[in-house]
C-alpha cells in the first residue's frame, strides 16, 4: 500500500496525507477519504491508496463508486501558489 505518514502542511498548517504516488513521488493529500467515479476528461484528480491519480468526479454514492480516494492537498490549500517553482 502507498500510504505514508500524517504531517503538516509548512503554507496553511493542515494535516496532510503523505501517498507516495505510482511514479514514486510523494504526493500531499487531505486525509479525508472520499468516494470517486472515474471520468476521462473528469476536472477533479484523486490520489487512490495504491498512488495511482485519477481524473473523475468525488462526492457519489458508494454503490456508484469505483473507489475511495484522496484529494491532493494542492487543490484546497490556501498558500498553494508558494510551493509553486518559478
Amino acid at each position: 500500500m502507498a500510504i505514508g505518514n500524517f504531517g503538516q502542511c509548512g503554507g496553511c498548517g493542515c494535516r496532510i496525507l503523505w501517498i507516495r504516488t505510482k511514479a514514486g513521488k510523494n504526493m500531499p493529500c487531505n486525509p479525508t477519504m472520499l468516494n470517486y467515479r472515474k471520468e476521462p476528461g473528469g476536472k477533479e484528480k484523486i490520489v487512490t491508496q495504491e498512488g495511482e491519480v485519477v481524473s473523475g468526479i468525488t462526492g457519489v454514492s458508494p454503490e456508484e463508486a469505483d473507489g475511495i480516494g484522496y484529494t491532493s492537498h494542492f487543490a484546497t490549500c490556501t498558500r498553494a501558489k508558494s510551493f509553486r517553482r518559478r
